[in-house]
């Protein structure tokens, strides 16, 4: 909405990003390099208060080999491999310098990164054997001299344990990735059945009109022929919009289900009560209507109607305390429609995502696009345009 003329400006709670927001927008090359200025900092402390003089030759190789060591955690998730090669070479070299005290931590973080992060292959062959000779050596080689039981609990907790911790990190990643992938194949797929018997009826609508319109033209025919073209007319109408609703059927995957629901299938005329239940829900929402309204036909009209169902029923179950606003721009060559809201959007394990791919399916046989995602201000937005015949002028 536009203020008023010489109404004072003010900053909406739209364009207010929330402090979780800016937190996870934050990429995770930040948090490694904090992470690896953490530890440079700690390893420095200790080897300050071992008493070496700060410019002394010792002191220079033992801060030489704790940046060697901590640095390259700043980009272990870009290079993991890379980074566990150096970060273990430094802790041997650690232990060949005679310093008492360790850098295992950094070798454990190496460690659980390449387990986390790369394939099984890689691992079994590069990460695992690169992390425990670096473990052993640096335990059975630094001073104290160790005995093997000590070098085995000093691998297992420095190596044995990031290692089986990252597989599993991995392993979980993998796995909810592929039952993303395996719910959007079965929303795609459900989707499309919803819309085969969506359509179905839309179609089956057309063909019972102009039934209707045939018998009335047979039985006027003979005593009013004006009446009777006009029924003809109403025939070739409806069966030119019923043919184009048939071919945007082909080829979408039906279910097992064929029974198609008899009730009515909504439309944009049953947006306001929709925006009433949604209310009633306790979300505030807007409509605005921009352009002149035009009838649509029913497979549009309903697509459209889905398209803000969907994207309402997604801000109830994501953004949390929010207002919502739809948007109908009626063009002369096609109709956009816009939900926008501002609250915090989907978090990842929200289980969101299906809904959007359905709205997409939706559009797309309309040769429509559909475009989501986090506003600049905050929230989130669902834009779809659907194309139609351009109105002749």
């Amino acid at each position: 909405m536009t203020p008023p003329a010489g109404a004072p400006a003010s900053v909406s709670r739209m364009d207010r990003p929330t402090l979780w927001g800016r937190i996870r927008r934050v990429p995770p090359w930040v948090w490694d390099g904090l992470l690896a200025a953490a530890l440079f900092s700690i390893a420095i402390l200790v080897a300050y208060g071992h008493g070496r003089p700060v410019g002394s030759e010792s002191y220079g190789v033992e801060v030489a080999l704790i940046v060697a060591a901590t640095a390259p955690l700043a980009v272990r998730r870009l290079w993991p491999i890379p980074v566990l090669v150096i970060v273990a070479a430094a802790n041997v070299g650690f232990a060949l310098a005679g310093f008492t005290d360790d850098l295992a931590f950094q070798l454990a973080i190496a460690a659980y990164t390449v387990a986390a992060h790369e394939p099984r292959d890689r691992v079994a062959w590069v990460g695992a054997p690169v992390s425990l000779a670096a473990g052993i050596a640096a335990a059975w080689i630094a001073p104290p001299p160790a005995n093997w039981a000590e070098v085995a609990i000093a691998v297992l907790l420095s190596v044995g344990i990031p290692l089986a911790i990252g597989r599993a990190v991995f392993n979980r990643r993998r796995r909810l990735a592929e039952e993303r992938e395996r719910a959007a194949r079965d929303a795609v797929t459900e989707e499309r059945a919803r819309i085969a018997r969506e359509l179905h009826d839309v179609v089956a609508h057309a063909m019972s009109v102009m039934v209707v319109q045939a018998g009335a033209a047979r039985t006027v025919v003979e005593r009013d022929p004006a009446a009777a073209a006009d029924a003809i007319r109403q025939v070739e109408e409806t069966g030119r919009e019923g043919l184009a609703e048939m071919r945007r059927l082909i080829g979408v995957l039906k279910a097992t289900d064929e029974e198609a629901a008899l009730a009515p299938q909504p439309g944009l005329g049953d947006l306001d009560a929709l925006l009433g239940t949604v209310r009633a829900a306790g979300l505030p929402v807007e409509s605005m209507v921009i352009g002149d309204p035009r009838d649509l036909p029913p497979g549009v009209d309903l697509t459209a109607y889905r398209v803000v169902q969907e994207a309402l029923t997604n801000v109830l179950r994501h953004a949390g305390v929010a207002h919502a606003s739809v948007t109908l721009r009626y063009e002369p060559d096609g109709l956009e429609v816009t939900v926008a809201d501002d609250g915090r959007g989907p978090l990842a394990g929200d289980g969101g995502g299906q809904g959007l791919v359905g709205m997409r399916e939706r559009v797309a046989l309309f040769d429509g696009s559909l475009e989501t995602g986090p506003r600049a201000g905050g929230g989130f937005e669902v834009r779809a345009r659907i194309p139609l015949a351009e109105v002749p002028a």
